[in-house]
């Protein structure tokens, strides 16, 4: 009966004291997603940061899913991947999307405790300016600068330009005998 008592508190020890080492202190896990910018426009990169809530554990698997049919899984490691974990993302579609992370078990990483969930809005891609066109019977000449003016040159039979541009804000219409464009607006000095 001794051996037998002897045998229990060695086990009681001995799980006491691993419980209470700091190799196998209990940590919190994952505690949030973060995305940022958050409304994206699409085709924008966003960047998604995975905290842990505590003590972030050093070997763990951790399962991402981006909302999209896509993902990816991670080998928390200590040295090369480790808490917090942050990835790019980049979302082809507007639309709202669901970003999950949640332990894993990846090869020999057992799971990082917990998950959490991010929601992302990607809006459609902001509208580029209209490439800028000659009225019929002109080309343009050249190409249009940086700040978008252009000239277009009248063809063989043009006398007076009737057609009148509209251009951007940035720049003003002008128009000679032979030729339209969009020039830039010049500023006054005060």
């Amino acid at each position: 009966m001794k051996a037998k008592f002897t045998l229990l508190t060695l086990s009681v020890s001995l799980a006491l004291g691993l419980a209470c080492s700091p190799a196998f202190a209990e940590s919190r896990g994952i505690g949030s997603v973060t995305v940022t910018p958050n409304p994206a426009q699409a085709g924008q990169a966003v960047t998604i940061t995975i905290a842990t809530e505590g003590e972030a554990p050093s070997l763990c698997g951790l399962s991402v899913e981006f909302g999209d049919g896509t993902g990816d899984k991670i080998k928390i490691n200590g040295s090369d991947a480790k808490f917090p974990v942050t990835l790019t993302k980049t979302y082809a579609q507007p639309g709202t999307y669901v970003v999950k992370a949640e332990g894993k078990k990846i090869t020999t990483h057992f799971r990082c405790a917990g998950e959490a969930t991010a929601t992302v809005v990607v809006q459609g891609a902001a509208a580029t300016a209209a490439a800028p066109s000659c009225p019929s019977g002109y080309k343009m000449t050249g190409k249009p600068s940086r700040t978008g003016a252009y000239r277009c040159k009248a063809g063989k039979g043009i006398v007076d330009p009737e057609a009148n541009l509209v251009c951007p804000p940035s720049l003003a219409a002008y128009k000679t005998k032979t030729t339209v464009g969009c020039q830039d607006v010049k500023q006054t000095k005060k």
